[in-house]
């Protein structure tokens, strides 16, 4: 009789475990893939900087090598992009405000209040950390002591891109400022991210803009999947950051 006892509180054991197990399963799943893609975004920086004294500055000149539709946005874009050094990566930016507003990934200036940045042309600046969005890997950097006002990156209203448009990147893939590169767009991940063709991006890319066929910004490029085909953040969220920060200053009656 205590055995059958004992075999009926297994039973009952063993349910009560499997149905505890299964939703902690699905859970687990969902945050599986949930860090699979987190990870994945960090990866269009690179961690073998060169110093922002010693890091190669490319000259404010559109490459001869390009197609006339992509030099045309080239020279349009790139004085609006700058590299962006934290303590252990480097990276791009973009200005979206004048005379000096950085947007770039918030995995790139991680917990820091200050990060270098150099423009296209090869000034150096400190940048102030200003504000930052965690679900969608943005932050905004405010140079200080600007020598003059930067003209920023035209920003589209909301990302209208069609499966197979042409896109661009600019930004310091390895180390190196001011390439371009292009591809096609391929699809909006289950979570938001704007997936483009391999061979866009590479390390140092993460933070810079990206482009539709005309040269204006759809998105911030972010990081690289397993197939090498990119990642970057649509720019519906960018818009939704700027405007908090720029209310938070108007509140504060900062000019």
């Amino acid at each position: 009789m205590r055995s059958w006892h004992w075999w009926i509180l297994s039973l009952s054991v063993v349910g009560l475990l499997g149905a505890l197990y299964l939703p902690f399963q699905k859970s687990l799943q969902s945050a599986t893939r949930e860090k699979t893609e987190s990870q994945v975004q960090t990866g269009a920086a690179t961690s073998t900087q060169p110093t922002p004294d010693s890091a190669q500055t490319t000259p404010h000149s559109t490459p001869s090598n390009l197609s006339p539709e992509a030099q045309t946005i080239y020279a349009q874009v790139n004085p609006a992009v700058v590299t962006v050094y934290s303590v252990q990566e480097l990276g791009s930016g973009v200005v979206v405000r004048s005379p000096g507003l950085v947007a770039t990934n918030k995995h790139l200036v991680q917990n820091l209040a200050t990060v270098k940045v150099k423009t296209s042309t090869g000034e150096l600046y400190e940048g102030k950390v200003v504000d930052f969005d965690l679900q969608y890997d943005l932050a905004l950097i405010q140079l200080q002591n600007l020598d003059r006002p930067l003209a920023p990156v035209t920003l589209a209203d909301q990302t209208t891109l069609r499966v197979g448009d042409r896109v661009y990147a600019i930004g310091n893939p390895n180390g190196k400022p001011g390439v371009l590169s292009s591809g096609t767009f391929l699809q909006t991940t289950q979570h938001g991210s704007l997936q483009i063709s391999a061979g866009m991006l590479a390390p140092g890319n993460s933070g810079g803009p990206l482009l539709n066929e005309s040269g204006v910004m759809v998105g911030i490029n972010k990081g690289l999947l397993a197939d090498k085909t990119g990642l970057a953040t649509a720019i519906q969220p960018l818009h939704t950051l700027l405007n908090r920060y720029e209310t938070i200053r108007s509140d504060a009656g900062t000019q």
